[in-house]
């Protein structure tokens, strides 16, 4: 078993890994980290540095910063840091990263397993789950290294207090069944700490808690509410302790108050276990379900009155599901029907499924699922202890949610791997025919979700990235540009900050209001107004160069535009967006100092520009009267550089160059 489930990590990792080749080839360059990879990579350095992290960073959101742990998770960072030393130095730290992502990740598989062998007691059902949870699509796709991810740390720990809490509940001795909790609770804490949308997990496993402990016949069973609260108890300190957490209002949250409830729901019934057996086959046991409920639902409606900082953390996500059910989950064509966090947040990997991308992620565990769901679910009436309603619970959940947030389909695929597992172990107490049906119908599955990761490796991963180009305008940038401040959309900002290493006024991460605000108010400036307008907001804000991306105006995938996000589908001409893009000779609040067939840098040109540049283009002609042509040239330019449209200079500047040219050069300018 132990040489199996290496076989199922190397596994794992050697499709990653493959992928990640091809990604490479594909590109044909150095693939640097993009959007919030680039920020977590940037936090790496930091962390490797002798300095460490800082507690705030004034080069995001410049000039007023981030608090560094209060706005991004960095649980993971320390690790990842420590980590890339184990590494020959040769090896570039990005390359180090890639390993260290892959390999952390994998670590999932062989836990999948040990955890469907605590649910189930059969190794066939984990190395079944282990082996589709190694290969298939769902699993692979933002796994590979090409872009290094918090949940990519965060769901090995989640399987690992998975497995923890089977095995907790599995064994008879005290002392084990102490310290398997006790491990299940910290790994689960630790998940949380590392990745916000573990608490989509903690919302299923409370829903799942829930529901045993208002319509089942008992309450749980001793150690199962004893290792729940465990487990709740965990993520209250670490919501305490931790900064992001505890800034975000995390012990307010829905899922963590929902499972606080269910456990005090808990013990009212026990409070209360005579008179509910005396109550039962009458109505009165549906009064008990009903006070269980009324009780489990106590904390969330105080937590929604309390939670102000959570509220305003995450009530954005709520905001878009509300506009996705409005909508029947299809994005309108008018981004007037949207608020502008609606517009923003609608983008891959927040937007909504379809069944021929359902059909791309999961091609053949979808149906499999299924049918091991129903199996599953009489396997359930056979064995109530066995907890295998939580993979009937997470399985249904998920998918639900992956359907309004394609994001979500990291618990489907874990979800839908463990039921298939389940499956294997249901089937093991059926007739030899059985086991041999479900058998070959796992391993079909096996092979047609393998041969859909590596059927086109070239088209899995991260598309649409323009990778020579950002390299070649990031390198412009650290050369020619830093430590200015740049303005650039949110999309290209983090590689410019991380490679260019120039300071940037977006930040690609919108769980602060004050973030999605200064977001908004440049989009709707640069779309919808003149250029003077946006030259006085970036100016106001502290940029001095502004990074354009071209193709604003492109005629497909206009949804997935900047301009959609700031309600500008019809084009004006007199915008600065439009004169960026187009036409950009017609500028006269900034400009053009580099380009290449995606970006253009354009110098901003200051309100106190045109003075300076006419005090300039002033002491230039003063300068050439006195025959200092050095001088003037020095003036003229740095007039022009600030207006280039001031003739004064220009005239200054011909003037010069013509007297070079008739050989009055350093010489007489040296005698003057």
């Amino acid at each position: 078993m132990l040489l199996a489930l290496i076989a199922l990590f190397a596994a794992g990792l050697g499709v990653r890994r493959y992928l990640l080749a091809i990604q490479h080839e594909v590109a044909g360059v150095e693939m640097p980290f993009t959007l919030e990879g680039a920020i977590h990579f940037h936090r790496i350095q930091q962390a490797r540095s002798p300095a460490g992290l800082p507690a705030t960073d004034r080069n995001i959101e410049y000039p007023r910063g981030i608090r560094v742990r209060a706005t991004d998770t960095v649980t993971d960072t320390y690790l990842l840091a420590a980590l890339t030393h184990l590494f020959p130095t040769a090896m570039p730290l990005a390359e180090r990263v890639r390993w260290i992502s892959g390999l952390w990740f994998c670590l999932g598989i062989p836990l999948l397993a040990l955890w469907l062998r605590g649910l189930t007691r059969s190794w066939w059902a984990g190395l079944a789950a282990g082996a589709l949870y190694a290969v298939m699509l769902s699993s692979v796709i933002r796994s590979t290294g090409q872009e290094i991810s918090h949940e990519n740390f965060a769901l090995p720990l989640l399987i690992g207090s998975l497995a923890a809490a089977a095995w907790a509940q599995r064994t008879e001795a005290f002392g084990r069944f102490l310290g398997s909790a006790l491990l299940a609770a910290a790994l689960l804490a630790l998940a949380q700490m590392t990745w916000d949308l573990v608490q989509f997990f903690i919302f299923i496993w409370a829903l799942w808690l829930g529901g045993r402990v208002v319509f089942g016949r008992e309450p749980l069973p001793v150690r199962e509410a004893a290792l729940a609260w465990c487990q709740v108890g965990a993520l209250a300190l670490a919501g305490a302790l931790n900064p992001y957490l505890r800034v975000h209002g995390y012990l307010y949250s829905l899922p963590l108050l929902l499972a606080l409830g269910v456990l005090l729901a808990d013990l009212t019934r026990r409070r209360f276990q005579g008179l509910d057996k005396e109550l039962a086959g009458s109505s009165g046991v549906w009064k008990m379900r009903l006070l269980a409920l009324c009780v489990a639902l106590v904390p969330v409606a105080l937590g929604l009155l309390l939670a102000r900082n959570y509220g305003s953390a995450y009530s954005h996500f709520g905001e878009l599901l509300v506009a996705k059910l409005r909508f029947l989950n299809v994005k309108p064509a008018d981004p007037a029907l949207l608020t502008f966090d609606q517009r923003i947040l609608w983008v891959p990997a927040l937007h909504s499924a379809t069944w021929s991308l359902t059909n791309h992620l999961f091609p053949a565990i979808f149906t499999t699922s299924l049918i091991a769901l129903a199996c599953v679910v009489r396997r359930k009436n056979e064995d109530r202890n066995s907890n295998l309603t939580l993979l009937v619970v997470g399985a249904i959940v998920s998918f639900v949610a992956y359907w309004f947030f394609v994001r979500l389909h990291v618990f489907t695929a874990l979800f839908m791997a463990a039921l298939l597992g389940a499956w294997v172990a249901w089937v093991a107490r059926r007739g030899l025919l059985a086991r041999a049906v479900v058998g070959v119908v796992v391993l079909l599955t096996l092979v047609a979700e393998a041969g859909n990761t590596l059927r086109r490796p070239e088209d899995q991963g991260r598309l649409g990235v323009h990778y020579r180009e950002l390299n070649e305008l990031t390198a412009w940038l650290r050369a020619n540009v830093a430590p200015a401040p740049v303005l650039a959309n949110f999309g290209v900002s983090a590689a410019i900050l991380t490679y260019g290493e120039c300071p940037i006024l977006l930040h690609p991460k919108f769980e602060a209001p004050q973030i999605r605000e200064r977001v908004r108010r440049g989009n709707e400036v640069l779309f919808k107004e003149t250029e003077d307008r946006f030259r006085d907001w970036a100016e106001l804000e502290g940029a001095l160069y502004y990074v354009h991306e071209r193709g604003e105006y492109g005629p497909e995938h206009v949804e997935q535009q900047m301009r959609y996000m700031a309600d500008a589908i019809q084009p004006r001409t007199d915008t600065a967006a439009w004169l960026l893009d187009r036409e950009p000779r017609k500028l006269r609040c900034f400009t053009e100092v580099w380009s290449n067939p995606k970006y253009r840098v354009f110098r901003i040109l200051r309100s106190d520009d045109a003075q300076i540049a006419a005090e300039q283009a002033e002491l230039a002609g003063l300068a050439l009267q006195h025959g200092r042509l050095a001088r003037a040239e020095c003036h003229a330019l740095e007039a022009l550089a600030r207006a280039p449209d001031n003739r004064p200079a220009q005239a200054v500047l011909r003037h010069v160059l013509s007297l070079k040219r008739q050989g009055f050069g350093a010489q007489h300018d040296e005698k003057k």
